[in-house]
């Protein structure tokens, strides 16, 4: 069985290929760039220093959408989640943050009680799984936009 750091990088790759657009996204804006990132982009914020898993650049090379994905929910976990969240952009529907936070499957709901519990703003929660070759992420909640959802 794979380790848990091994289906952490699968799944942070396979959402930054596929869900940073969608494939055949036709709204996705001019000029972002989708960043598989394992340490090469940090972010300065009031807090230290940050490496989201997942960080898309607006058309001026600045973060505004990012992603986090887990392998545990725990409290270091949650405060990634803060951090990232307070540096998201709210460029959405609904203008929560637009932060995505990925969950080992069946995990969702303590990670929804988690960020609501702490006040963290983000525009969806999905759940992953790995079976095989096969990378499954499932919307568990989505407060963001409609389109979002899938």
């Amino acid at each position: 069985m794979p380790s848990p750091s091994t289906n952490h990088d699968r799944v942070v790759r396979f959402v930054a290929a596929n869900r940073f657009p969608f494939p055949g996204q036709t709204d996705w804006p001019a000029g972002y760039t989708t960043i598989a990132n394992f340490g090469s982009h940090v972010i300065d914020t009031p807090d230290g220093p940050i490496s989201p898993d997942i960080v898309i650049l607006d058309e001026r090379g600045q973060p505004c959408r990012l992603g986090e994905v887990e392998t545990a929910i725990d409290a270091a976990a949650v405060a990634r989640w803060a951090a990232c969240s307070a540096i998201a952009d709210t460029l959405n529907e609904t203008g929560v943050k637009n932060l995505f936070v990925y969950v080992p499957k069946g995990s969702a709901a303590d990670a929804l009680r988690q960020l609501d519990g702490n006040a963290i703003s983000f525009a969806g929660l999905r759940e992953w799984e790995v079976d095989g070759e096969a990378v499954w992420v499932t919307p568990f909640l989505t407060r963001g936009d409609r389109y979002d959802h899938q």
